[in-house]
């Protein structure tokens, strides 16, 4: 009730000051609550106490100062200065007789408290003396009767205890004498029973252990392919004698060693990690991730044979404690050596196939472009225009097959064993190539509209190869042109990563975007995404094939992030060298 007197007498002076926004509600809801504390007080109260009297006063002084607030409150609005009057003469005079009410009602509840606090004093002290003596005498019955129990139970429980450690020690013919006919006894009993379960089940279990050891190592033996079986830390656990012949490490010395120990030759050992690299990136990912969900490829020499094999992970997980949280525990690792070296060669085979039909090609292509640039150049006599127009028709074709065979000699060349390692010492100015391929393709962006910028680019020599740096980008740029619309933007992004040594360049447009179900399938080769606003002449669907097989030749990615309509982000990863500065050399 003070609290509220207060809240009401602060009100009417920020009436009077002219503060009627923040003043007006707290005159119109304060006196409920005013109202809602002296019935709580009344609640609280004794008939014919002290506190009454009191009470009876409040109300009586509230009633009347209750019926000139509404009275003050038309007065601050419209006669202020007779509002002043009116509360210096009546209304802060009522508030004080409130107030001082109030003070003599708080004291006289604070000496009731007093008082009640000291009987409740006694009382407590009384139960507790009371307490104190049964707690005691409870005692003194209890310590009776559990020696008397102790007495006729512990020589059992002992006897329990001794069988239980030697169960436990492995001897199960451990039996206890059983005496009388209680629950102890009952106990042995049935503790008796389940040591000759025990022996059973064991003699059971170990035959069952056995076969089931054989019938799994002659399946794994059975199997044509290396196969091997590593603990959660790394050690090798099992492999059958086809991973004997890959690795050539006899079972006796390999078993326990790490995979490191494993793979003699330093370079096979190299690819082999990379690639178990990879293949652990995807058993995180999802097979819309696409390029990582591939299982990766390793060649290894063996016999005077070079041999390829696709490497698959399989994670052995181990049963999760009870409440525990998070992924499963892994038990082991399980690797899976799939020779295909019969489909590399055939696939070679058909590269070598493609690469000397394409070469036969250029020749007879490259004469054919001559004669046509002769006859367009009227060297052998004058043409028309329709004559002109069907040259230059052939002359546009003849572009679009030359671009196919370059292309196909391009991929041929970078599928070859023989280009795999070439171009690892060159050294490249990543800037100058990004620099002098925007020069060279902007007036191509120009002449569409679309806005061509580089927002980032590494400073520093590289050891990757011009040509296949430049021919990544070259064609990023080409998709870019091809399937942005006039007024968009494409960006060109490079990073590199002290560690790992990683050489990143990422090109985003703002096109038209490739659908989820298509992006798993724009990187094989003969394979392009047609759109009806946008049409490509001479694209057979070769240049993301060609980045992808570069990427690879450096032991890196190729990821996309596209929505339709919002456009697409390539980042192709390169895993190369950065050529260390020399002192004093700018």
């Amino acid at each position: 009730m003070y609290e509220s007197l207060v809240r009401i007498d602060e009100a009417e002076l920020g009436m009077l000051t002219g503060d009627t926004s923040d003043a007006g509600p707290v005159l119109a809801e304060e006196p409920a609550h005013f109202n809602y504390a002296l019935q709580s007080a009344w609640a609280a109260s004794a008939p014919q106490d002290s506190s009454s009297t009191l009470l009876n006063e409040i109300e009586a002084r509230w009633d009347h100062y209750r019926t000139h607030l509404d009275y003050f409150y038309g007065l601050a609005l419209h006669h202020p200065a007779t509002a002043r009057k009116f509360y210096e003469d009546t209304l802060e005079h009522e508030v004080d007789l409130i107030r001082a009410r109030n003070v003599a009602l708080q004291e006289l509840n604070f000496s009731s408290f007093e008082r009640a606090k000291i009987i409740s004093k006694s009382r407590a002290k009384d139960s507790i003396l009371g307490v104190i003596f049964v707690t005691a005498l409870a005692l003194g019955v209890g310590f009776v009767g559990s020696y008397i129990i102790a007495r006729r139970t512990i020589q059992p429980l002992r006897e329990l205890t001794d069988s239980v450690k030697e169960l436990r020690g492995g001897h199960l013919d451990t039996r206890i004498p059983i005496h009388g006919a209680d629950e102890i006894a009952d106990l042995g009993f049935e503790f008796n029973r389940l040591t000759e379960r025990l022996r059973e089940f064991e003699a059971m279990n170990v035959n069952e252990i056995v076969r089931e050891k054989q019938k799994s190592e002659a399946i794994i033996e059975s199997i044509d392919d290396p196969l091997l079986l590593f603990d959660a830390n790394g050690r090798l656990l099992h492999l059958n004698r086809a991973a004997e012949e890959l690795t050539g490490a006899h079972p006796a010395i390999a078993l326990g060693q790490p995979l490191s120990q494993l793979f003699y030759d330093r370079q096979v050992r190299r690819d082999v990690e990379r690639a178990l690299e990879l293949a652990a990136k995807s058993l995180t990912r999802t097979p819309s991730d696409g390029e990582d969900a591939v299982p990766p490829i390793v060649s290894v020499p063996l016999h005077g044979r070079t041999r390829h094999y696709r490497i698959r992970v399989a994670r052995i997980l181990a049963e999760a404690a009870p409440g525990a949280s998070g992924t499963e525990p892994v038990a082991g690792v399980l690797l899976l050596f799939t020779d295909i070296t019969h489909f590399k060669e055939l696939d070679q085979m058909k590269s070598d196939f493609i690469a000397k039909v394409s070469h036969e090609f250029r020749t007879p292509l490259t004469s054919m472009t001559m004669s046509l640039d002769i006859l367009g150049d009227e060297l052998v006599g004058k043409l028309n225009q329709e004559q002109h127009d069907i040259i230059g028709s052939s002359k546009t074709d003849a572009r679009r097959l030359a671009k196919l065979i370059r292309d196909l000699l391009t991929l041929s060349r970078l599928e070859s064993v023989v280009d795999s390692s070439k171009g690892t010492e060159e050294e490249t100015n990543v800037r100058e190539v990004v620099e002098e391929l925007l020069r060279s393709m902007s007036p191509l962006y120009q002449e569409r509209g679309i806005t061509l910028k580089a927002a980032s680019v590494v400073e520093g020599d590289y050891r990757i190869s011009h040509e296949h740096f430049t021919s990544v980008l070259s064609n990023l740029l080409s998709n870019a042109l091809k399937y942005t619309p006039p007024g968009g933007t494409v960006t060109v992004v490079t990073e590199w990563k002290e560690s790992p040594q990683e050489l990143t360049l990422a090109v985003q447009d703002t096109g038209i975007g490739i659908a989820a179900e298509d992006q798993e399938r724009i990187f094989e080769k003969f394979v392009q995404i047609k759109h009806r606003d946008l049409s490509t002449p001479g694209s057979v669907g070769l240049g993301l094939a060609i980045v992808r097989e570069i990427a690879a030749r450096y032991n890196g990615l190729v990821e996309l992030e596209s929505k339709v309509g919002k456009g697409s982000r390539f980042r192709v990863t390169f895993h190369v060298e950065r050529v260390p500065k020399l002192e004093g050399v700018a």
